[in-house]
């Protein structure tokens, strides 16, 4: 009895040695094989894009019967991205090498065991380029922000065309170029007209103002178009916004020329 037992066990120990798992399938091509769909062919490689497997070396695969490393995704289906969520951990906590993903700043990072670090990646620079048709109106020494674009182009969604805002998406460098013109009408004696580019930013490392000015000095008796342009460069945090503005001391109010492409706004990052 003891030696049939014996036998029996050693014949057990064996099958559980070479035993291979399959979930949906007769025939498994791994130690474990699951076949998500249960059409898995041997002749059809388009239907292994379905399976998990995981072979007696250990490793693993998604959509591949025969996985390189620890985990493989690399199918002929092309829909092997991997979801990687946030972690409240810290980065020792998750140990050197794991990842996270940052819903704020919409980026990834990973830890070196003691922080984590964000991985570099190139966001596409802020492109902005705007004309005003508004016939917007504006008071005689009183300055006044330039709303109501029309916008060409606005690459990253940046600029509020209603409110004149523009919020940089990213920290850096940017170039920023006002022209307008106003409607024909009579000029004032010794008149005058600031044109005015300006950011919230708190950096120490930026203008916060680049102010253009243009004069009418002595008598005047003049009837005719107002125009002017002012630049500058502007080095922004993330967040930072941009406003223009015009302040006309012209002697009564004046509008926008109808013709909107003489008033233009363009917005470079860097």
């Amino acid at each position: 009895m003891k030696k049939r037992l014996a036998i029996a066990l050693m014949i057990g120990g064996s099958l559980l040695i070479k035993a291979q798992i399959g979930i949906n399938m007769s025939a498994p091509e791994a130690i474990l094989h699951v076949d998500g769909q249960k059409n898995t062919a041997s002749a059809v490689p388009s239907s292994y894009y379905d399976d998990v497997v995981v072979t007696f070396s250990g490793n693993m695969g998604a959509g591949t019967k025969s996985p390189k490393v620890r985990l493989d995704l690399r199918s002929g289906e092309h829909v092997n991205a991997i979801g990687i969520g946030g972690t409240s951990q810290t980065a020792s906590a998750a140990k050197a090498g794991a990842m996270r993903y940052n819903t704020g700043t919409q980026d990834l990072s990973y830890s070196n065991g003691t922080s984590w670090v964000t991985l570099a990646h190139k966001a596409t620079n802020d492109f902005v380029d705007a004309e005003n048709f508004s016939t917007q109106s504006f008071t005689s020494g009183t300055q006044a922000a330039v709303t109501n674009w029309t916008k060409k182009t606005d690459v990253n969604g940046s600029f509020n065309s209603g409110t004149g805002i523009f919020i940089a998406s990213k920290t850096g460098v940017y170039i920023v170029s006002f022209t307008f013109s106003l409607a024909s009408g009579t000029i004032a004696n010794d008149s005058r007209y600031e044109t005015l580019i300006q950011t919230n930013s708190t950096s120490s490392t930026t203008n916060k103002v680049f102010k253009c000015v243009g004069s009418y000095p002595g008598t005047n008796s003049l009837s005719n178009r107002v125009a002017g342009n002012c630049s500058g460069i502007f080095n922004l945090n993330k967040g930072d916004n941009i406003t223009v503005s015009l302040n006309q001391a012209l002697g009564t109010a004046k509008t926008l020329d109808t013709d909107g492409s003489l008033t233009s706004l363009s917005i470079f990052g860097l």
